[in-house]
Order: C-alpha cells, then structure tokens, then sequence
C-alpha cells in the first residue's frame, strides 16, 4: 500500500502530525505543543473528544486509587476537568463518591468518577487547541503512510477537496484502532476475541427523585438494577439484547446516558460490520427505552434525545511495541523504570452473555512503561489510546478515558523531547521524560 501514488491536492508540514482528536490525541497534541513543537491534530469527525462526545461515552471513569484517597492520574487530565468545572461542564472526580445517580448507582469501580458534558468538552478542548497554536484539521479520512527507513515520512487523508498529505518528523497514532501504525507495518498483536461494543444514547424526562428512592433503598443487586426484569423480558422476546443491568448516568446537563446496548463481535475496522452494528444499536434503543418505561422508577416519562453519532468500540487492533504490558505486571504492581504514569482501574471485559468484572486488588497502583506506548518497527512514531502495547486483559483496564489522556500526556511529551534532543523517541532520556511528566502534573509515586 505504501507504493501507491496518490493524486495530492493539498500538502502540509508539521513537526508532530497527531490522528485521531479523542482523549489520547487530544492530550499528546497540547502536550508536545507546549513542550515547543508544531502540532496539526487531524480527526475524522468535525469536532475533538472521540469516544466522550462522538460516543456519548460517560462519565470519566475513576483517576483515583481504589480507597478513593489518592488520585493518580493528574496532569493534563486534571487540569481539562478543573476547567470544564469551572464552565459549570463538569465534577471533580474528589467530589464525587459511589451509588448515586453520577454513577449508575454503582459501586464497584464507580468511585471518583469525573461527570461531565459532551458539549462542555467540545468547546474547551478547541479553545485549549487554539490556545497552544495546534492546527485543527478535522474530516480527514486517514488513507496510508509513505516509510523509508523504518521512519514514517509522510501520511495521506482523503477529504472533499482531494487528498492531502501531512509530512512530519514525529506522528502519534491515537486513532483507536492503530490505522497509522497498521498501514506503516507494524506487527500488531492476533487475538480471536473481541470485546462487544456498545452505542450510548442520552434520554431526558427522568425523575430523579422516585430513581434514587428506589435504587438507594433497594435491598439487593438483583432488585436495584433490575436482572430479573430484564431476563424475564428476554425469555418473552420482548428484550433482544444479552445485557443483564440497566445504567444510566446523570450528566451535569440533567440528561442521563444510558450504556445498555450490546453489539457482539464488531470488528470496528469493517465499515460493513460497525454499519450494521451501529444499525442494530439504535434498533436496540427501541427495546431499551420500552423496557425502562414499563419497568424502572423514575423512567416511566423519559423522552429519547439523541443516540451517539459513532458506535462505542472497547477493542480492535493492540500494536507489538517495545514492551507488552502484561496481566501479571499489573497484578503485581510491577514498577518499571520507564514508567509514564500509574492507575488503578478495573479489568473490565464485555462479551457476549456477560461481563467479566475483575477488580484492582492493589492498595497502592499499576504502572504502564513508555516502551509500550512505542511501535516494535517504525522509529519515529508513538501509540497512545486504546491500541497501545498491552495484553487484551491489560487493555481492559487501561482504554477507559482518564489513561487515555495520560497515555497521550506521555506521547506528546515524549514527541516534543525527541524533536528537541534531536534523537528518536526511542533513544530520549527517559529520566528528562519522567522529570518533564512530573512538571507537567503526572504523579509518579
């Protein structure tokens, strides 16, 4: 593919080319420009924030440690919510327990979540762009790389006004599902399994007050979330789809997301197979909001608002990078001296019939290692987001938003470093690297 000759209309220069505008891209993006370096961040849809504004995905989940006394993922992360808050966009994960209407009324892996509102997100995130001189370019369909030399020399958008081609020194893919890295040659890790994907819509209409009446003073797990309902609408064919809980989440808006859909073995590199999930996820919606209204305190009145305009993918293609962050790594702990940055989230792993819910056991945090956020084959680009060196289980825990931004906070550091050390982002100090996170917010116990 990299031998094929495209008609070019337009051509740009940047020092870092970033794709993919979500919570990984747009965090390397602001990071390397204010470390210095010349940033275009090119994104498909016409706006940033990916999963948490295309996929209506929500709340951020938690950035603290599983007592809720630490938080570890700061940064840059820290600061987007600090300032949406003060927009009134947003809740700082510190104020925000578990059990309440902020967190589906759940417990487990729910503590110190960070609420916030899509429109919010997407309003800062540019004013925060335009604030650091990045160069928005939004509609560019990603098409191929030129290599030469283990080096990405250029890569290729398709848009309405031709194919435009980027040329620059360093590129971050954080376009979810590795579509830079896999058209550049990097070997990608094989697995059979994918995660089910979900397409969030938001409703209004809900009454607060008869739901928390009925979720706080609920006896069991079965009764709050309503299992038995759902099974029971499931066996009259009355509810097609193999989730077993109701969530919904009250945003700052006063809309709820709901995550209830549930579209098995979706590989979101197919556009056949996301059209036809995406087709099957507002077919489900229908069920969903039928059930809620006959079954769920509080919903009997809800209005349907919007479905999100992009499918929520949790898994696609991993790349082999210099490290594979590993199950038994974060098991442990295991400190590693490359070490970018810390949490504590839960695996998590949606499949077909059920969830796979494995809580951190760890008092303390994981740590995820710069050489996992570098590509095995090509020397100067980076990964960050959910497609970065790391096991299917890892993954499960780690593509959730807030390591997202902190994934991207390390790449876009890291990209800036090398430019300015003149090496590749494989041979930087890894001690200026970790020194410069830790200015920039990064916790590293």
């Amino acid at each position: 593919m990299n031998n094929i000759s495209l008609p070019v209309t337009k051509s740009f220069n940047c020092d870092v080319l970033v794709l993919g505008g979500g919570c990984a891209g747009f965090s390397a993006a602001v990071c390397a420009a204010r470390h210095g370096a010349e940033v275009i961040l090119a994104d498909i849809n016409g706006f940033l924030g990916g999963t948490a504004t295309a996929g209506l995905v929500g709340p951020f989940m938690t950035s603290f440690d599983t007592e809720g006394k630490t938080q570890l993922i700061r940064g840059f992360f820290d600061e987007f919510v600090k300032r949406m808050e003060g927009n009134g966009g947003a809740i700082h994960p510190s104020k925000m327990d578990f059990g309440n209407s902020y967190t589906a009324y759940r417990t487990a892996g729910h503590r110190n979540c960070s609420v916030f509102d899509s429109e919010a997100y997407k309003a800062l995130a540019e004013e925060i762009c335009i604030e650091n001189n990045i160069k928005l370019m939004y509609h560019m369909m990603f098409i191929k790389t030129d290599t030469e030399n283990s080096r990405i020399t250029s890569a290729y958008f398709a848009t309405k006004d031709g194919i435009y081609k980027i040329t620059a020194k360093i590129f971050i893919d954080c376009s979810g599902d590795a579509d830079m890295a896999y058209a550049a040659g990097v070997p990608m890790q094989n697995s059979t399994e994918t995660q089910s994907s979900s397409l969030f819509f938001t409703v209004g209409g809900v009454d607060k007050a008869a739901m928390d009446k009925h979720m706080l003073e609920a006896h069991n797990m079965e009764e709050k979330f309503y299992m038995k309902e759902i099974i029971t609408e499931r066996e009259q064919g009355r509810f097609p789809i193999s989730r077993a809980k109701i969530a919904l989440y009250e945003s700052t808006d006063g809309s709820w997301r709901v995550n209830m859909s549930q579209l098995d073995n979706v590989d979101s590199t197919k556009p056949e197979e996301v059209t036809s999930a995406e087709i099957a996820g507002r077919k489900q919606i229908k069920y969903i909001m039928d059930f809620l209204k006959n079954n769920v305190a509080g919903c009997e009145r809800i209005t349907l608002i919007q479905s999100a305009p992009a499918l929520g993918v949790r898994e696609s293609r991993r790349i082999v990078g210099e490290y594979i962050l590993t199950l038994e790594d974060i098991s442990v702990g295991k400190r590693f001296e490359d070490s970018v940055f810390c949490c504590s989230n839960s695996i998590d792993i949606h499949k077909k019939g059920g969830v796979d819910y494995i809580p951190t056991k760890l008092k303390g945090a994981y740590y995820i290692p710069y050489r996992s956020l570098l590509a095995k084959s090509i020397d100067n680009l980076l990964v960050a987001g959910r497609c970065i060196s790391a096991d299917r289980t890892v993954m499960a825990a780690i593509r959730v938003m807030p390591p997202c931004f902190a994934m991207g906070q390390a790449a876009g550091t890291a990209a800036a470093l090398s430019l300015n050390s003149e090496a590749c982002p494989k041979n930087i100090s890894v001690a200026e690297l970790t020194d410069a996170l830790i200015a920039g917010g990064v916790y590293l116990p």
